[in-house]
């Protein structure tokens, strides 16, 4: 048989088109698989509504939605991985939850307020304390009292008050913070989330835990003191108290020294004997000093712009608004309060008032807390007032009504 060479080179070109054709159809196939399981609905939970941080995630906070695989980065959570969360930072509504955003427990802020100390910081465990007190706040204050066993009646039928007495009261102990968990918190109760098994089965449920420690601002040689009562066999009771009042600023008296040669020059038989009364100081709203600013525009003329004139107005300050408030209130305690300019003692006096003044603040200065911003922007000294109550005002001029009487 005779070889024909056009017959070859269609076989060949057969084949290759055949190759081709299944070639195109596998990478078609294929293509349809990937397009199907992209548009394949994948079950998501998403949230109802925004979420804020620290929330706990029950039932009724989330939703089930399908979209399609294609859009699902991540592996979708399920509803077990995400009830009994809390949230690290804010869900918003319809966005899908993600394992980065839930957390076990509630996170800790890193901006959480850091309080100074005068003395020494000084952790002491509650349980030292026979009646620890969960409600103390950071800028609470305490007096610890040392209570011992009367040795010199051991009878057991007798009074508790002879059983037992004073042995040394630690008094006005500023309170810091706590420690829960070996942590610093500003809370002596939180919220955490904690397993338990119950009938063989573990369960998470929200308790409240307490701080095991009492952060107190307190001078070392109380310490000591306390420390040396606790060890030889004392009992420690805590007593919420208020705040110390700031010591008044006593008022320097001059003493004139008159010589010997001076005094003989001095007619005594002139000189009328003085008589010292007492002053009063009567219970005084602060009225602020008005000020007066002068300010000048000048005015352009939409018809003429080469056309100018300057204008004056004087601006008078009004205070009265603001030092008519009653929320906020200093009383003066020093028999002069100077009011500052600004918040230090180099500052200018803009106005000397006197004791028991009323005087409205805003806030403590922020660069410096030893100063109250007062109504008018001016600035006191904590150390010549003390913060009063309106209550407390009227129960002032009450009382001097019923002295004068």
């Amino acid at each position: 048989m005779k070889f024909n060479k056009q017959i070859a080179i269609i076989l060949v070109l057969a084949s290759l088109l055949l190759t081709s054709l299944g070639i195109a159809f596998y990478f078609w196939s294929s293509g349809e698989k990937i397009k199907q399981a992209n548009n394949q609905l994948v079950t998501v939970f998403i949230a109802k509504a925004d979420i804020k941080k620290d929330t706990l995630i029950n039932e009724e906070l989330i939703t089930k939605t399908t979209i399609a695989k294609q859009y699902v980065l991540t592996k979708p959570l399920l509803e077990t991985e995400i009830i009994g969360k809390y949230a690290k930072e804010p869900i918003y509504k319809n966005e899908m939850f993600l394992k980065e955003k839930l957390s076990t427990q509630i996170e800790e802020s890193n901006d959480s307020k850091v309080l100074d100390y005068n003395f020494t910081s000084y952790n002491m465990p509650m349980n030292l304390f026979q009646n620890p007190n969960y409600s103390l706040q950071p800028n609470d204050w305490v007096n610890i009292i040392s209570v011992y066993s009367n040795s010199m009646n051991p009878d057991t039928t007798a009074d508790i008050d002879k059983m037992f007495a004073v042995q040394y009261v630690a008094e006005n102990i500023k309170v810091l913070g706590f420690l829960l968990s070996g942590k610093p918190s500003m809370q002596s109760i939180v919220k955490q989330k904690i397993e338990q098994v119950v009938k063989n089965k573990t369960e998470v449920k929200e308790l409240e835990v307490k701080a095991e420690e009492l952060l107190l601002d307190i001078d070392p040689k109380i310490l000591l003191k306390l420390i040396d009562d606790y060890n030889k066999g004392k009992q420690l009771w805590m007593v919420k108290t208020k705040k110390p009042e700031a010591p008044k600023v006593e008022e320097k008296q001059e003493i004139k020294i008159i010589a010997d040669n001076e005094l003989k020059k001095v007619d005594l038989t002139k000189e009328k004997p003085k008589r010292y009364v007492k002053r009063s100081y009567p219970v005084t709203w602060f009225k602020p000093k008005e000020t007066v600013k002068t300010k000048t525009a000048l005015i352009e003329y939409a018809n003429d712009p080469e056309a100018t004139s300057q204008t004056s107005a004087q601006i008078h300050s009004n205070y009265a608004m603001q030092c008519a408030q009653r929320d906020r209130l200093l009383i003066g305690l020093s028999s002069k309060v100077y009011v500052r300019n600004s918040a230090s003692m180099k500052a200018k006096t803009s106005q000397i008032v006197y004791k028991n003044y009323i005087l409205p603040y805003e806030e403590k200065s922020i660069t410096n807390p030893n100063w109250y911003k007062l109504c008018d922007g001016k600035y006191v000294h904590q150390n010549e007032v003390k913060e009063i109550s309106f209550t407390g005002v009227l129960k002032l001029i009450e009382k001097e009504e019923n002295k004068n009487k």
